[in-house]
């Protein structure tokens, strides 16, 4: 399997799908990158994005407040791309119970399904890995890891 170049993935999956302007996509990048990777945000669904940037002043013992300019581009672009929305990724919500909200795509039943190894204790916090969340430790898209 080819890397994935998740900046990429955001950026390209918003201009196939048509559902967010550009504009929004950048956005987001470059709020959500600031710190942190910017999640596709295809790998979860609406409702999960709208808990997490509704207590963003405490987001993961973090304050990334945003002003609400900048916080309703977020929205709109999450909305628009999330697994649930129209033409969204349906492999991400299987499993997904109508009534389960993670806030993190690591709690994601898709996520857990796929990345079962590095559940086990001492392997997704092992040398090298700050979380199992730290997605680009092994898709950096430098031909390592897929």
């Amino acid at each position: 399997m080819k890397p994935i170049h998740f900046l990429a993935v955001v950026i390209a999956l918003a201009a196939f799908t048509g559902a967010a302007r550009a504009d929004d996509a950048k956005t987001y990048t470059n709020e959500c990158a600031a710190c942190h990777m910017a999640y596709p945000a295809q790998l979860m669904p609406a409702r999960s994005w709208r808990a997490i940037t509704a207590h963003l002043a405490q987001h993961f013992g973090e304050d990334a407040s945003l002003d609400p300019a900048t916080l309703a581009i977020i929205t709109r672009y999450l909305d628009a791309n999330a697994a649930d929305a129209r033409g969204g990724n349906r492999g991400a919500m299987r499993g997904l119970r109508g009534s389960d909200t993670p806030e993190r795509i690591t709690d994601m039943p898709f996520w857990r399904r796929i990345h079962r190894d590095l559940l086990r204790p001492g392997i997704g916090t092992g040398p090298g890995i700050r979380s199992a969340a730290d997605c680009q430790r092994c898709h950096n898209g430098n031909g390592e890891g897929d």
